[in-house]
């Protein structure tokens, strides 16, 4: 929770200062979430068991044919290099196999942590400011290029529409509307005023309803003794 602005809302690091998202105040460093931490640890570990994997799946077979080969060479005739060879490359296959879908597995996890972090931090930033977003202003609060943030708000809008929409502002530029935060829901825009030619009549058209509806008063004030009259 930030001091400031009162946004639980996770913290930036710039060097060694941290500062919220949300407000852009400094903040302690481990005070909340990090988004440029969260998910690191298990993408770096993803990383490295990737490495593991190909290193143990390719030496491990190389291993595997090398001594295979060796005692087939010194037993000829008999089953002594597949005897050797296959257990070992069975063993590296199954271990490195093991460290590359695990890898992957730490990947998509640290991935999926920091954008969770990212996404807690737009919608912190936009309860905040209380009003639309543009990419740009996202990726200065995320220290993201533009386009990357525009990606991100673009991915939210479609699999949160919801929660996420889009707007065109006034001078042509995308907003990304948050409707379920008060003050960040859609812009609305002033219709466009009617216009009629001065050729054709009242110049607005209030007026020219306004004359419709005193004609059409006049007109059942003249209708009324006629039907007295009929009435007698």
């Amino acid at each position: 929770m930030c001091p400031h602005c009162g946004k639980n809302a996770p913290v930036i690091h710039r060097g060694l200062a941290a500062y919220c998202t949300a407000c852009g105040r400094e903040r302690l460093p481990f005070a909340g979430k990090s988004v440029s931490l969260a998910g690191q640890p298990s993408r770096v570990g993803g990383a490295v068991a990737g490495v593991l994997g190909w290193l143990v799946l390719i030496g491990g077979t190389a291993v595997a044919l090398l001594l295979g080969l060796g005692a087939a060479a010194l037993f000829p005739g008999s089953i002594a290099g597949l005897a050797i060879g296959l257990p070992i490359g069975f063993v590296a296959l199954a271990v490195g196999l093991l460290l590359l879908l695990g890898g992957r597995k730490l990947s998509r996890s640290g991935a999926k942590a920091s954008r969770d972090a990212q996404v807690q931090a737009i919608f912190s930033l936009a309860s905040h400011r209380r009003r639309p977003l543009t990419a740009q202003e996202v990726g200065v609060a995320l220290d993201l290029p533009a386009p990357e943030a525009d990606a991100l708000l673009t991915e939210l809008a479609k699999e949160r529409p919801g929660d996420v929409g889009v707007e065109i502002g006034e001078r042509g530029e995308i907003l990304y509307t948050f409707p379920g935060i008060s003050g960040a829901a859609a812009v609305r825009f002033p219709r466009p005023s009617l216009r009629i030619d001065p050729g054709e009549g009242a110049a607005d058209p209030a007026a020219r309803i306004y004359a419709d509806e005193l004609e059409d008063e006049g007109a059942e004030a003249s209708r009324a003794p006629r039907r007295r009259e009929q009435l007698r």
